[in-house]
């Protein structure tokens, strides 16, 4: 995909891509993980990138659920 812009917009590509990953995620249009790699940064930079702007991040009951289960079997 091709996205073109103004030339007098003052932001670069790395910001350009983390803020449409931030903008994605909130949305939860994409997944953590799928956005810290549009972001082109490591899930821990991400979720801080997160922490920083306030998006929570999505974690529900069954996420929650899913997790415990695979304790379990640990």
């Amino acid at each position: 995909m091709t996205l073109t812009l103004p030339e007098n917009l003052k932001i670069t590509e790395r910001e350009l891509k983390q803020e449409l990953a931030l903008s994605l995620y909130a949305a939860r249009k994409i997944t953590l993980v799928q956005a810290a790699d549009v972001a082109g940064v490591g899930l821990f930079d991400f979720q801080t990138m997160l922490r920083d702007r306030q998006i929570p991040q999505h974690y529900d009951e069954r996420d929650l659920e899913n997790d415990l289960l695979v304790l379990r079997e640990l």
